[in-house]
């Protein structure tokens, strides 16, 4: 197979385009754009300049990737969109680059972001990170690797989600979500447990899932402040990798954490 570029598609002259590429019909590509081998470019996309774009992507119809950001600082400096192998972006994705803040808006590999999602300037999502339609991100979101956000969801910028957690539809985070969470529920989202099911299909043993469930309780529901959490989550969990994740996360945090439901119980 051989890179395949339609007759109607504005192309600058300094792109990069690798082997086995397809780009479609009124395509528009600006100028220092790298695109890698194996992707596919749906008709009437507009990629934007300084955007790196992975082997084996899929980009489909009217998808507007590294465009300028949706902010009045920026002053056309020169920044950077990065999209990772294996990550697909569905119909009318919309995908900001950076400003001079972190210089770039990242997103990793094997990602699956459906139709009529925006990512605004300077966020960085990580790998296996799946969204349905219709999110609504801000600028300066991190993304954990391998999270599942629902349908119709805003995240408030500066807000964090941990790796391995859930967003469930129409949910609002708002405050960061730990690792491991699912974050939903009526009126105002919380932590409603853990993401038990993502973490069996990740390889997390019933022994992982479980201490993972009693750190929750130390951290949730135990009546303690969060530094006595802490303190007492690394004694009692001393060396384990799981938990570790969690005690980082919660202790890096700007925002704060989002709190747990109190009629929660010891859901899973």
């Amino acid at each position: 197979m051989a890179t395949v570029i339609h007759p109607t598609a504005i192309i600058d002259t300094d792109v990069q385009i690798g082997e086995n590429v397809t780009i479609g019909p009124y395509t528009v590509i600006e100028s220092d754009v790298q695109i890698g081998d194996g992707t596919s470019v749906g008709p009437h996309v507009m990629i934007g300049e300084g955007t790196r774009i992975g082997s084996k992507c899929r980009i489909f119809k009217s998808a507007a990737v590294g465009l300028i950001p949706q902010d009045k600082k920026f002053d056309n400096e020169k920044t950077f969109t990065f999209i990772g192998d294996n990550t697909l972006l569905r119909e009318f994705v919309t995908i900001n680059r950076g400003t001079t803040a972190r210089g770039e808006t990242r997103i990793g590999s094997n990602c699956w972001i459906m139709a009529y999602c925006h990512v605004a300037h300077d966020c960085l999502i990580g790998n296996e990170v799946t969204i349905s339609n219709g999110l609504a991100m801000a600028g300066h979101v991190e993304v954990g690797n391998y999270v599942t956000i629902g349908g119709i969801v805003p995240v408030h910028q500066f807000t964090r989600i941990g790796d391995y957690a859930m967003v469930a539809a129409v949910a609002k985070p708002f405050s960061d979500v730990v690792p491991y969470a699912i974050c939903g529920g009526e009126g105002e989202s919380r932590i409603v447990g853990i993401n038990k099911v993502g973490l069996e299909r990740r390889g997390f043993s019933s022994e992982q899932r479980m201490n993972i469930k009693r750190a929750y309780k130390i951290l949730f529901r135990e009546n303690l402040s969060q530094s006595d959490a802490l303190v007492k989550l690394e004694q009692k969990f001393s060396g384990d990798p799981d938990v570790k994740l969690l005690i980082d996360f919660v202790k890096s945090s700007s925002r704060g954490i989002m709190r747990m439901k109190v009629d929660t119980g010891d859901a899973d």
